[in-house]
């Protein structure tokens, strides 16, 4: 059920109960900043819409894209490959790196995710768990595949737990 709709500083809030999903651009000045890093998905022509959800007090910004082939994504609708793309999602550093436009959204991917912040994040929170354990068994094709592949490579300082154990050299098993 829907309370309210408000838009506000760039943000596109949509409250359920209490919990809301917010919808973001990001400004030029984050793809500057970032533009080395090639698993940073850019689009020239328009932005990529991105849900803004916090882990642990880090601000994570996920890209909703087309043409996903892999596991590590929030549906918004299947039958065409479109969905919130985990493995893209970048961190959020400042507010100034969101951008004042309002994100445009198609209705039936907006009608799908309606609700569903809780899943996002809990989703969210289990690709990084399997980012770090994948970071740690590089040895494994798969785990190589899925760190050369993901953004989160770019903000090991933010993830909890990979910083201390990259300093410690613990091998991260299980």
């Amino acid at each position: 059920m829907i309370i309210a709709l408000q838009f506000k500083k760039g943000y596109f809030y949509i409250y359920f109960g209490g919990a809301s999903l917010k919808y973001i651009y990001l400004t030029n000045e984050f793809y500057q900043k970032y533009n080395k890093c090639s698993e940073i998905e850019k689009k020239h022509n328009r932005p990529y819409a991105m849900l803004l959800i916090k882990i642990d007090n880090v601000s994570w910004a996920i890209p909703l894209r087309s043409n996903i082939n892999h596991k590590y994504v929030v549906w918004s609708d299947k039958e065409n490959k479109c969905g919130l793309d985990l493995s893209k999602a970048v961190v959020i550093e400042d507010e100034k790196y969101i951008s004042s436009g309002k994100p445009t959204i198609r209705q039936n991917e907006f009608n799908e995710l309606k609700g569903k912040n809780h899943i996002v994040h809990k989703k969210m929170k289990k690709y990084i768990e399997k980012y770090i354990k994948a970071y740690f068994n590089q040895h494994i094709d798969r785990n190589k595949t899925l760190c050369k592949y993901s953004t989160l490579q770019y903000f090991h300082e933010y993830i909890q737990n990979i910083k201390e154990l990259e300093k410690n050299e613990v091998a991260f098993t299980k």
